[in-house]
């Protein structure tokens, strides 16, 4: 299988090279991609952790739950704000 390979490659220089050209242009690209997305994507977790917290807020008023849940949920959505502003 491995023989198999490098005859293919031996025999293909040029194609095997601009397969890894191509390869790195798109790892490239998707890289890049990801980093402008990031700050976006960062923004949306935002504003959703706050909106959970507003909502946990009028549930606890309305009683569906118990402030000791209300408490925890409310400090883990405080610290995925937190981590996601980083």
């Amino acid at each position: 299988m491995v023989q198999q390979s490098i005859k293919i490659m031996m025999k293909y220089p040029k194609i095997v090279g601009w397969s890894v050209v191509i390869t790195m242009w798109t790892s490239c690209g998707v890289g890049l991609n990801y980093i402008q997305t990031q700050e976006q994507s960062n923004d949306e977790i935002v504003n959703t952790a706050e909106d959970m917290i507003e909502w946990i807020g009028h549930d606890l008023e309305s009683g569906k739950i118990d402030s000791a849940i209300a408490d925890t949920y409310i400090v883990n959505l405080e610290e995925i704000i937190t981590d996601s502003r980083k």
